[in-house]
């Protein structure tokens, strides 16, 4: 009986011990963004265009930000945005891109093409500049141009 007791009492001491280390449901984190994407910016416009003929269905728009500070080198692209379908003129769009992808440039420009797979319908002739020594934020429009 003493056995009986003994092994009664290691049962009892193990099962205490066990509560104590009770299953703990991690507390789920509330929905919120990673601190990198919650650091994100934008920049807002429209783009305007006019060509001889409606574009057609499968035709898009790339809106792209580039740092154009140097001029000796290729425009470092730092964010891009794809616009399908397009719609009727104006058409408004919104570019994100991360501080941090700036780094020490000065010179920053939005580029705007209309293509049809491969094939260039429209651009943007004009420099748009924004951020850095324009200062401009947006929103800002752009106005695209047929290519014959």
């Amino acid at each position: 009986m003493s056995f009986r007791v003994s092994l009664l009492a290691v049962a009892v001491i193990a099962l205490a011990g066990c509560s104590m280390f009770s299953h703990h449901a991690k507390e789920s984190a509330p929905d919120v963004a990673p601190v990198h994407q919650s650091l994100m910016k934008s920049i807002t416009g429209d783009i305007r265009y006019e060509l001889p003929q409606p574009a057609p269905a499968d035709a898009y728009l790339l809106v792209t930000l580039a740092d154009v500070s140097r001029q000796d080198v290729a425009a470092r692209m730092i964010s891009e945005e794809r616009i399908q379908p397009v719609g009727a003129s104006p058409v408004d769009f919104l570019i994100s891109y991360d501080p941090a992808d700036l780094r020490d440039g000065v010179d920053f420009a939005i580029n705007v093409r209309m293509q049809q797979g491969d094939k260039l319908l429209a651009i943007s002739d004009t420099r748009t500049s924004v951020l850095g020594r324009s200062g401009e934020k947006g929103p800002v429009s752009i106005t695209l141009r047929p290519v014959p």
